[in-house]
């Protein structure tokens, strides 16, 4: 039977893998957020991911989306950070996200 994933296994292993998500995808800045980071997840729980790129290009967000998948063999939800985007919605994410 497969260990269930936690809040730390999703942190620790994106920290691991930063330098590499950033020089492969173009990722400037990574967090977690959603139900891993409130400590409700569930065996269907998605992993939630706030994400500024660098240039955010189709092929570096759906690649870096696939890639994360089947490493964490779950859905991933990606949120593009912009410095341009400031609504209520990413307010509200930017204020439980914890930034790899």
């Amino acid at each position: 039977m497969q260990k269930e994933l936690t809040y730390k296994d999703i942190i620790d292993s994106l920290k691991t893998e930063k330098d590499f998500l950033c020089s492969k995808y173009g990722v400037i800045e990574i967090g977690l957020f959603g139900s891993y980071v409130s400590g409700t997840p569930n065996k269907d729980s998605d992993i939630d991911l706030l994400i500024e790129f660098k240039e955010p290009r189709f092929e570096y967000i759906a690649g870096l989306t696939i890639y994360l998948e089947k490493k964490f063999n779950k859905n991933i939800e990606i949120i593009r950070k912009s410095k341009n985007i400031k609504n209520r919605f990413i307010q509200a994410i930017e204020n439980q996200v914890i930034y790899v």
